[in-house]
């Protein structure tokens, strides 16, 4: 005997209650590495470079010094 209540046939779902079994296709084929272009630390090094110059020159510009102004 079943604790669920009985479903009439037009109220079911259209929708499977089990998902049907995949195929798995072959796996993909490894990717060369290419040797073009910089090495990737190189472009972090010149990132952060690159940020540390932004960041020296907003601090320049907000701590200057204004002339006639004893410090």
């Amino acid at each position: 005997m079943s604790h669920e209540p009985p479903v009439p046939p037009d109220n079911q779902s259209p929708y499977p209650i089990e998902e049907p079994p995949h195929e798995h296709p072959a796996p993909l084929p490894p990717v060369a590495e290419s040797d073009s272009g910089p090495p990737r630390a190189l472009l972090i090094g010149g990132v952060a470079a690159a940020g540390l110059a932004v960041i020296g020159g907003v601090a320049a510009f907000l701590f200057r010094r204004k002339p006639g102004r004893k410090a």
